[in-house]
């Protein structure tokens, strides 16, 4: 019964650092998010801290390196992303006291 309890644990503990979840994003600096109704889009977001260390601007190369190097890291996006053109102007930016979500979507490959 112990050792059932603690596969029980461990495994609700994998599930709760999914890299969607809150605690990710806590623990990694960053969440992604597949975009509801578009098969290749993705909600992703960052903690301030990280968009700190970033130099604060989405529109930047080091953002967008940032961000292609951990949808590879997981497998998404193997031939690159783009940010959705709102991003630009940032009227599609969300911006929390916790951190900034952009959307983006992937390259054909």
């Amino acid at each position: 019964m112990v050792r059932f309890a603690a596969a029980l644990t461990a495994t609700l503990l994998l599930a709760s650092c999914s890299v969607g979840s809150n605690f990710y994003l806590m623990d990694s600096g960053y969440s992604i998010n597949p975009l509801e109704g578009d098969a290749e889009g993705y909600l992703i977001e960052v903690h301030l801290n990280q968009m700190k260390q970033l130099g604060n601007n989405v529109n930047s190369a080091e953002f967008r390196r940032y961000i292609s190097e951990r949808l590879k890291w997981h497998g998404i996006c193997p031939a690159g992303w783009q940010p959705s053109p709102c991003v630009k102007d940032g009227s599609c930016v969300q911006k929390t006291s916790r951190s900034v979500t952009i959307t983006g979507r992937c390259l054909a490959p």
